[in-house]
């Protein structure tokens, strides 16, 4: 007799590994690790916002019905925080909620249970969002509860209040997504939906960064309920659950009522949704995976694939530069994995350059948008640092590996011509795009100097990223190969985020500071341009380094180190480029 428990057991265990579907990490202890590094992440940013707000509200001397009124808009924010963490970890794990061929090649044969599978990787993707739930709440759960008394209410009925409130919001946008992929692999055949999964998941993940970082401050008594702000109040989920929280801890205002109302329904309609769907999918999916291909190259030359090699051949005439160009472009556009953690960069990046415009979008600004202003400048320089980092972040993770070996097979060159196609490659793909966006914003809505003014001024700002971001890079995108069990992903990335953050919001004060002063902004310029051409030398210098290589593995360290005492201008069998023997290469080469 086949027990479903057990099945179910094991299956749980197993699927709690592989969640989120990063196949750049292959050992299961560095997801365990990563999980770790997220929930310590998650917990401290709860402490943060605890140790902040906390004595804001015990030494504030307020009555208790104005103290009460006040905590509405830190409510919502911990609402709001609580489902984008709750979508996003969703949103990831979308390559995990239903099942994968190998799932029905390897499962299909064995006495298991369909529904335990399913249940069993609901389960996984479940105890990962509420595990990330309970560490963001947990500090503000023990603390902002006991400050939020309202008139006749008690400490324990906020505890509670507070802890259904952040469980049935995260149910709710967990139970969103997994409708979402259910409706759609109804609607759609097996082919299909690969096709539009991957652009459904990216769609969704830049649409929980918007509404999170876009929605307007509407905790205020006048803001609930004025008849403008019907339509925002009814769109915007996290206001549906501050209306549930205020009733279940005793509040009596009347806008509250409908909000609570409206969240219950939601949320019940969304379980059922995701229930029903995701039960018929997985019927549909097991018998149907085998039998219907998955997504296969075209047999010829697509339009838009021949009209990107004439465009690169115009760009990029040389050939090498070209090859590396094609190829980082075209794998970023077919592998999901990276395609999504580029994405992610990038979203994340444009969310934050629209909530630096937020006050423009809900009329609150102290400068007009048509004039040269600190929000829109910040926004411009974040968008472009996101995406250098994020292309640089997944131009170290492996793709194709025959690929490596071609490009090792292949190189002829000396390793400086591959960095220095590496680079352009950033500026033609990354770097070159968003500035380029950012010239026809600027210029259609300021005027023309200080919007060239800037559009320089962010040129060269780009150059000393790019260079920055690729010193002592000897990689070729998608091309190396990785250590196993070595974590590629460190906290110590979001610190540097939020120092930038900090940096860009005072250099764009300072650049619009300058541009009302011709002299001190030529200043700016020129030392911004002067670390532009330092980074450049510098990663020219290494590039050009003695005996440095093209590094095609990660190997640990050496415990032998070789003294190199070969004869000068002797150079190995794998050194002969062809830049040894023609001198044209040399000088281009040199050149580059």
């Amino acid at each position: 007799m086949v027990d479903a428990r057990r099945q179910f057991r094991v299956l749980y265990r197993n699927f709690l590994t592989c969640v989120v579907d990063l196949q750049f990490l292959p050992n299961p202890a560095d997801i365990q690790k990563l999980g770790v590094q997220l929930m310590a992440m998650l917990s401290a940013f709860g402490l943060v916002i605890a140790i902040y707000e906390v004595p804001r509200y015990s030494f504030s001397g307020w009555p208790a019905e104005k103290l009460a009124i006040a905590a509405w808009g830190d409510q919502e924010f911990m609402i709001a925080t609580t489902m984008a963490v709750a979508g996003m970890l969703a949103v990831l794990a979308w390559n995990s909620i239903l099942p994968a061929r190998q799932d029905a090649l390897v499962l299909g044969p064995l006495p298991v249970h369909t529904r335990a599978v399913g249940l069993a990787r609901i389960a996984a993707i479940a105890s990962v969002v509420g595990m990330s739930v309970a560490a963001l709440n947990v500090f503000a759960a023990i603390s902002f509860p006991f400050v939020w008394i309202p008139p006749g209410g008690n400490a324990l009925r906020s505890f509670a209040a507070y802890w259904v409130t952040m469980t049935a919001a995260a149910l709710f946008v967990f139970c969103a997504i997994l409708a979402l992929q259910g409706i759609t692999a109804l609607l759609l055949t097996h082919r299909l939906f690969l096709r539009v999964s991957s652009a459904l998941q990216l769609v969704s993940f830049f649409t929980i960064l918007s509404v999170y970082f876009l929605k307007p401050p509407l905790a205020t008594p006048r803001a609930l309920t004025a008849a403008a702000n019907h339509r925002w109040l009814a769109a915007l989920p996290s206001y549906w659950f501050l209306g549930l929280f205020q009733e279940l801890n005793g509040s009596t205002h009347p806008a509250f009522a409908p909000l609570a109302v409206r969240a219950l329904g939601m949320l019940a309609a969304a379980a059922f949704l995701a229930a029903s769907t995701l039960a018929l999918a997985y019927r549909r999916s097991l018998r149907r995976l085998v039998e219907e291909p998955d997504i296969v190259p075209a047999d010829r030359v697509r339009p838009l694939e021949r009209f990107t090699t004439r465009l690169a051949a115009i760009l990029v005439p040389r050939p090498l530069e070209r090859a590396i160009l094609l190829f980082t472009a075209r794998t970023l556009a077919r592998s999901r994995q990276h395609r999504l953690l580029f994405v992610a960069y990038a979203s994340l990046g444009l969310a934050i350059a629209f909530a630096y415009a937020r006050s423009y979008l809900y009329g609150y600004a102290d400068n007009p948008w048509n004039r040269a202003n600190v929000p829109f400048i910040a926004a411009s320089v974040v968008t472009l640092f996101m995406a250098i980092v994020g292309a640089r972040a997944v131009y170290a993770l492996p793709a194709s590996q025959p690929a490596s070996w071609v490009f090792r097979l292949t190189a002829v060159h000396p390793p400086v011509s591959y960095f220095a196609a590496i680079r352009k490659s950033m500026f033609v793909l990354v770097a070159g795009p968003v500035w380029i966006a950012c010239a026809i914003l600027y210029l259609s809505i300021w005027p023309s100097r200080p919007a060239l003014e800037h559009l320089a001024l962010l040129a060269a700002l780009g150059v000393f990223i790019v260079q920055r971001a690729l010193y002592r890079f000897r990689k070729i995108p998608f091309a190396c190969s990785y250590l196993p069990g070595r974590a590629n992903l460190h906290v110590r990335v979001y610190a540097f985020g939020v120092l930038f953050l900090f940096l860009a919001d005072s250099g764009s004060r300072l650049e619009v500071w300058a541009m009302e002063r011709p002299a001190d902004f030529v200043i700016l310029l020129a030392v911004i341009l002067a670390l532009a051409v330092w980074a450049r030398r510098r990663t020219a210098e290494f590039a050009n380094a003695p005996g440095n290589r093209i590094q095609f593995e990660d190997l640990p360290p050496a415990d032998i180190f070789a003294l190199d005492l070969r004869p000068d201008g002797a150079w190995l069998s794998d050194e002969a480029y062809v830049a040894a023997i023609d001198l044209r290469a040399q000088r281009k080469a040199a050149r580059s």
